[in-house]
């Protein structure tokens, strides 16, 4: 139990940490940039509500010049955040282990969410400007799949009743954004009008944003549920010896 409630902690941190250094990795591979985006491709800078996050995977800019720094920080900013969500997947379901549904909901939930991570990972080994079919394909199975593990997380902690509420309701949030994300992305209106592109780019940057912030808080809350567990396990243990 000790043993499993350190390894817990440890993955949650990670998950913290990961999510962490894809933002600042991400948030310098739009610095160093060269610049273009799908309707000005002589731009100089990273245009935050016109260039994708994909732009920043390209293996060349749309002028045809490298883009090889900013490749490699995309490829690895994404690794770090692929591999994080797959540390805290691997142990999310034990912080249910004593009761059977949100076990079982959190078990789902975690294999499924363990494949989406590893979508994400490969999205930034495939530059769309050279798979553009593998990739999109990447992204779609990525962000429609995070629907069943952000419903049934939510669900487990729900079922759950020593854990707190409050990050089931985190994750109501993230899976409404999630929706209305998808909505977008299927539906939305096409990337082809510059309308269109800036519609696309900002559902695209805040599902990122919400989805890493969004499993840092559970890690918190996964911390905070193991601290609050052991600290009424050792009152139960001192009354019993009063």
């Amino acid at each position: 139990m000790v043993k499993q409630d350190k390894l817990i902690r440890t993955m949650s941190i990670i998950t913290i940490v990961g999510s962490g250094i894809f933002l600042l990795l991400s948030i310098i591979a739009m610095i160093v940039y060269p610049g273009g985006t799908k309707f000005n491709h002589y731009e100089t800078r990273y245009i935050f509500l016109r260039n994708y996050f994909s732009d920043l995977g390209r293996s060349t800019t749309f002028l045809g010049e490298s883009n090889l720094t900013t490749m490699i920080l995309f490829a690895t900013s994404l690794t770090i955040v692929g591999l994080a969500l797959i540390s805290y997947f691997s142990v999310i379901p034990l912080v249910f282990r004593e009761n059977k549904k949100s076990f079982v909901l959190s078990l789902i939930a975690s294999i499924n969410g363990f494949v989406c991570a590893v979508f994400y990972i490969g999205i930034g080994y495939l530059p769309y400007d050279l798979y553009l079919t593998i990739h999109t394909n990447f992204v779609y199975i990525a962000f429609t799949g995070s629907l069943l593990t952000i419903f049934l997380g939510m669900l487990a902690i729900f079922l759950h009743e020593d854990y707190s509420n409050l990050y089931a309701w985190f994750y109501l949030v993230f899976l409404l954004i999630l929706i209305g994300y998808l909505i977008i992305l299927y539906a939305g209106p096409s990337s082809s009008t510059d309308f269109g592109l800036y519609i696309q780019v900002v559902g695209q940057k805040v599902i990122v944003y919400t989805e890493v912030t969004s499993f840092a808080i559970q890690s918190i809350g996964t911390i905070n549920h193991i601290r609050k567990s052991k600290n009424q396990l050792n009152t139960n243990v001192n009354h019993t010896n009063i």
